[in-house]
């Protein structure tokens, strides 16, 4: 993660345009994107799943966690980790979500395992950095109020 830190991230005037809607150009991807790939595996209790962080070069990053709980609450613990690192490194973090590696079983697994968690649409979402507080600009808010708007 040195090296994610170490390149600046979009500024808050470009994060604004994002959080109203904005997409970002290729060039601003490979420059700012982080990406994390969430994957899920059935256990005989629980679930557990393996998490990879990086940037387009390759994971930079990988940790495992198994957990003994639902599918929800496990998707949303992934998705408040994703909102706490694009507010910490102020870059829009890419989560892909899959099962046994595909993320085309994530909806279906969803539909079957995630009661009350019908909001996603797709496997592919972005967590972008909230917006920084007007009374103290190095601070942020991690907060996971649900599913970001799917990406492309």
């Amino acid at each position: 993660m040195t090296e994610v830190a170490a390149q600046p991230g979009p500024g808050e005037e470009r994060l604004d345009q994002l959080r109203a809607g904005g997409n970002l150009t290729d060039a601003e991807a490979a420059a700012w994107l982080v990406q994390v790939m969430a994957d899920y595996h059935r256990q005989p209790v629980g679930w557990k799943v393996d998490v990879a962080v990086g940037r387009r070069e390759g994971p930079e990053r990988t940790r495992s966690v198994s957990v003994d709980g639902r599918l929800p609450q496990i998707v949303a613990g992934v998705m408040d980790q994703a909102q706490t690192l694009a507010n910490t490194t102020r870059r829009p973090v890419k989560v892909i979500h899959g099962v046994d590696s595909k993320p085309e079983h994530f909806l279906r697994t969803l539909a079957e395992y995630g009661d009350g968690m019908g909001t996603f649409t797709s496997p592919v979402w972005v967590a972008l950095p909230e917006p920084l507080s007007p009374d103290d600009e190095r601070t942020t808010t991690p907060a996971f109020r649900g599913p970001a708007p799917a990406a492309e």
